[in-house]
């Protein structure tokens, strides 16, 4: 009709908003239960906690990718707009070599059965895939030992003899029946495991049963014995062939998975020798250290405080071994005051 202006509004579901987005965030009433190693992030719509998704997996605006990895979701795969692949992003991200074989920056895998590991920008950082709760040894043993046994992947507790300990023959002698009252309670705490990775972040383990109810039980804790790729270790002093520990001359953040501690600090970190000697960590003690991320989430983490290096010819062989007769050691986690 002739100088009318007809106007039509077709109706839009509330349910849905520009960029697929809704207008009304609707999420599950429980957080997602993540894998080892996931991150439970926001999606893109800033609604519900999801399960990161990985590299190399398909994403979108609702399935985000963990960005803590570095990766980001490149749209347009198969020609949806919509959807697209998990990779890392352009200016980051270098691969990473580990037994031959080279992983992208941001790729998962596998290289056994204990262990999930992930690449960062050329550092490969793993986490143990072992549970945390280990049974307890039947207590008739008086030499209980860790070890893998053949056929199988985490470790579990043998009886090296058939002696029986005088002092625990009316104590229970089954793990399965019930924990042990503190006044029964035989305190065991294993050494810690050596780090995981020999520069940038890795995880190191230990077993105790130093809890209310007795119960073995595997304790992490994040260890860097040195940092990779960074400026080289300080020229040993006149007459000395190694320097043992290095510190930043200025207090810094303690950085892990892209989050980093609100205080800074000035770590201890082994140095080296110029004789090709290796220098280890010799005394440590665990701190409690509280990580802040760029989305305002955080956590909380056990961290390896390096007190004293040793260096040596062959530093594996040096690890001090578990033994049952040096099990009650102190609890050495300790708090900084924020």
């Amino acid at each position: 009709i002739d100088g009318l202006n007809l106007s039509f509004y077709l109706p839009v579901p509330l349910s849905q908003a520009q960029g697929a987005c809704p207008l009304k965030c609707s999420c599950p009433s429980t957080p997602p239960s993540c894998p080892p190693g996931i991150s439970s992030v926001l999606d893109s719509c800033g609604c519900c906690r999801q399960c990161a998704r990985q590299f190399n997996q398909d994403c979108s605006l609702t399935e985000p990718c963990d960005h803590i990895k570095g990766l980001r979701c490149h749209l347009g795969a198969g020609g949806d707009p919509q959807r697209g692949l998990c990779r890392g992003k352009e200016a980051q991200g270098r691969p990473c070599e580990l037994d031959g074989q080279v992983y992208q920056h941001g790729e998962d895998f596998q290289p056994s059965c204990q262990h999930h590991c992930n690449c960062m920008d050329g550092v490969v950082g793993c986490i143990p895939l072992c549970p945390h709760h280990i049974p307890l040894p039947g207590w008739h043993c008086s030499r209980p030992r860790l070890t893998t046994v053949p056929g199988r992947c985490c470790q579990e507790w043998v009886c090296d003899d058939d002696n029986q300990h005088p002092d625990l023959r009316e104590w229970i002698t089954s793990s399965q029946s019930h924990a042990l009252s503190p006044s029964t309670c035989f305190l065991q705490i294993t050494d810690w495991s050596p780090c995981s990775a020999t520069c940038g972040m890795g995880v190191s383990s230990r077993v105790t049963n130093s809890n209310v109810e007795c119960r073995l039980m595997k304790e992490s804790r994040l260890c860097q014995i040195r940092e990779c790729g960074g400026t080289p270790a300080l020229t040993p002093k006149k007459g000395k062939k190694c320097q043992r520990t290095v510190r930043p001359h200025k207090p810094v953040p303690i950085t892990f998975a892209g989050c980093s501690t609100f205080r800074h600090y000035r770590p201890r970190s082994c140095g080296s020798c110029v004789d090709g000697r290796c220098c280890i960590p010799s005394l440590t003690r665990t701190v409690r250290l509280r990580f802040y991320c760029p989305q305002g989430d955080g956590f909380t983490r056990n961290f390896m405080w390096i007190q004293q290096c040793s260096c040596g010819q062959n530093c594996s062989s040096r690890l001090l071994a578990w033994h049952p007769e040096s099990l009650i050691l102190p609890n050495d986690i300790h708090t900084f005051s924020h």
